[in-house]
C-alpha cells in the first residue's frame, strides 16, 4: 500500500465516490448537529441564504459572537449571493444524500498489488454529514483540481485533466442528473465557503487560534472570489463545457 497523488483521477471516482453515493440511498439518518469542523450544506442549499446563515450561527453562538464584530455581509453580498442565483431554479431536485465531503486522493490508500493502481480503503469520514451528491463531487474537484495552497499568493494552479477525468469516472457509474449537471457550475464556487465557518468556529472556539481564524474568515470569501477572476472564468468554462458531454440519468 502506498498513499498517492489524484492518479488516476477516474479511479477515484469511479471506484468509490460514485459507489458510496449509490449506496448511501435510502439512509435517511439526520443531519449531524452543530459543532465545530464538520462540512455541511444548510446555508447555500436554501434559497435564501442570509436567513439561512442567521439560523446556522444561532447554533453556534461563540461564531455568531466573533461575525458580530468581524462580518461577513458585504463579502457575502458581493461575491456569494450572484452565484448563488444560478443554483435557486435546481434546488428543489437536489436529492439530500449522505456523503464524504472531503474527497481527495491523501484520504485515499492505494492497492498497486495487482499491477495496477486501485482505490483500496478510504479514510477520514470526520466531515461527512447529509448534504446532496452534487455537492460532495464539487468538494471533490476543490480539493483535487485546484493548487488552493498557492492562493495567498495570487496564483492557483488548475488541473483540468484531473477535472475531466473525475467527472467522466464518475458519471461512468452515477451519470448526473439535469439538476446535477445545471447545478455544478454554481455550486463549485460556493463549497468551499461553508466550510470554511465551520473551520472559523473550530479555531476561534476551540483551539482560540486568532491567526488560524482569520485565514479561515479569508478563505470564506478568497475561495468564492477567485472564480470570478479570469483563471476562474477560465475554469468555470471548461466545467460548463464538460458538463453536457456526461451521461445522464
Amino acid at each position: 500500500m502506498r498513499r498517492a497523488p489524484l492518479s488516476p483521477a477516474s479511479a477515484l471516482a469511479r471506484l468509490h465516490r460514485a459507489a458510496l453515493h449509490r449506496a448511501a440511498l435510502g439512509h435517511h439518518a439526520p443531519a449531524r448537529r452543530a459543532q465545530p469542523s464538520v462540512s455541511s450544506f444548510r446555508v447555500f442549499r436554501a434559497p435564501d441564504p442570509r436567513a439561512a446563515l442567521a439560523d446556522y450561527l444561532a447554533e453556534r453562538p461563540a461564531l455568531a459572537e466573533l461575525l458580530r464584530t468581524h462580518p461577513l455581509d458585504a463579502d457575502l453580498a458581493r461575491w456569494h449571493l450572484p452565484l448563488h442565483a444560478g443554483l435557486i431554479p435546481v434546488l428543489p431536485d437536489l436529492e439530500p444524500l449522505w456523503t464524504h465531503n472531503d474527497w481527495h486522493a491523501s484520504n485515499l490508500l492505494w492497492d498497486t498489488s495487482g499491477g495496477a493502481d486501485t482505490v483500496s480503503p478510504v479514510l477520514d469520514f470526520n466531515l461527512s454529514d447529509r448534504t446532496t451528491a452534487v455537492h460532495d463531487l464539487a468538494v471533490a474537484l476543490e480539493r483535487n483540481v485546484f493548487g488552493r495552497l498557492d492562493l495567498p499568493h495570487g496564483h492557483v494552479p488548475v488541473h483540468y485533466d484531473h477535472m475531466t477525468a473525475l467527472l467522466e469516472g464518475y458519471a461512468a457509474v452515477r451519470p448526473l442528473t439535469d439538476a446535477e449537471a445545471e447545478a455544478l457550475p454554481a455550486l463549485l464556487p460556493l463549497v468551499n465557503a461553508e466550510y470554511a465557518l465551520s473551520e472559523m468556529h473550530y479555531f476561534h472556539d476551540v483551539t482560540h487560534s486568532a491567526a488560524s481564524t482569520e485565514l479561515a474568515r479569508a478563505y470564506f470569501t478568497d475561495h468564492t472570489r477567485w472564480f470570478t477572476t479570469e483563471p476562474g472564468h477560465l475554469a468555470l468554462r471548461h466545467l460548463r463545457n464538460i458538463t453536457p458531454t456526461l451521461p445522464r440519468r
